[in-house]
């Protein structure tokens, strides 16, 4: 009896490892199956929100479950990336991030309530933005050579504006300082509109935006586009060069959204939504929806975008040092 005992010991104890495999390849096979919750940590009706209800509606429809879309706004993003990463760890609350949340935030906010790669997991990046530099009608330069002869002829005396201390385009220009050797002089905006006016004027000589944001001021001659700012050229401006080839070389600053977790998210989640986020991207018409707002969809895996961050990371905490910052 005594080896019918252990047989019946075994039987047990392999039904019920076998019962805990089968059930979590069950919960997988069901994922998602409640609504999840979609983050958006910029307020409604901007360029990030329309791609963020975009994107969320076609995951909606091809996983079969309700996105319920949260603006979480303030603090630069910060605020809804925070919720985000302490939510539970279950795949169903997810976060639109970007270069400004998870590479830049952490080295202008003194006490940022994250950590941008232990508190998130990595689903996978859904857009790229392409942002230039412009030069004033009233500026004798035509050219990124030209905008470097200028600024070390006359040491000090170019000015740029930005969207603020610490921004992308503000950190934009000081990387343009490093690798040209020049000292261009940093005028920061609250709003970047408020700046055309003394670009158009001359009074300031140069300015960082988004494309889609500085198509206006191009086509009514107030800002003349030079280079695109990221490593590729955009449809919008087909005939601008990027930074590198317009005489640059190493210069990209490529702003990116992507999607992430909280950290220790099942895998499983984390590569169901990678697949249908990928499956979504390639859809014409979510292209050109995304196209209308000045961006460009940019698919991968989740260890490309765990790669990207962990590059652009180092890179702005560079930038932010060398333009001597001081975190808020």
């Amino acid at each position: 009896m005594k080896p019918l005992t252990n047989f019946r010991y075994a039987s047990t104890a392999t039904l019920f490892l076998f019962s805990i495999a089968t059930s979590g390849v069950a919960a997988a096979a069901d994922y998602p199956s409640r609504p999840v919750r979609f983050v958006i940590p910029f307020p409604a009706g901007g360029v990030s929100d329309i791609i963020g209800r975009s994107i969320a509606a076609r995951l909606g429809e091809s996983m079969k479950q309700t996105m319920i879309v949260d603006n979480r706004v303030g603090a630069g993003g910060t605020i809804g990336s925070d919720v985000v990463a302490k939510a539970t760890a279950d795949g169903y609350t997810v976060l639109l991030g970007s270069l400004s949340t998870h590479a830049i935030a952490p080295h202008v906010f003194r006490k940022l309530a994250y950590d941008p790669v232990a508190d998130f997991a990595p689903i996978g990046t859904v857009v790229i933005a392409p942002n230039l530099i412009g030069a004033s009608p009233k500026l004798d330069a035509k050219s990124v050579k030209d905008v470097i002869a200028l600024a070390k002829a006359r040491p000090g005396s170019l000015s740029y504006a930005s969207s603020g201390i610490g921004a992308v385009f503000h950190l934009s220009g000081e990387l343009f300082n490093l690798l040209a050797g020049v000292d261009t002089v940093h005028v920061p905006f609250k709003g970047l509109a408020a700046a055309y006016p003394e670009v158009a004027s001359g009074q300031i000589g140069l300015i960082y935006d988004s494309v889609i944001s500085a198509m206006p001021h191009i086509k009514g001659a107030r800002v003349r586009p030079l280079a695109l700012l990221g490593a590729r050229r955009s449809a919008l401006l087909p005939e601008v060069p990027t930074m590198a080839e317009a005489g640059l070389p190493g210069y990209d600053v490529t702003f990116w959204q992507a999607l992430f977790a909280p950290a220790k998210t099942p895998a499983s989640a984390i590569e169901r939504l990678n697949v249908e986020l990928n499956r979504s991207l390639k859809l014409p018409e979510l292209r050109d929806a995304f196209a209308a707002q000045g961006a460009e969809v940019y698919p991968g895996s989740a260890s490309d975008l765990a790669l990207l961050l962990k590059t652009d990371l180092a890179k702005m905490g560079r930038l932010v040092r060398q333009a001597k910052v001081e975190p808020e």
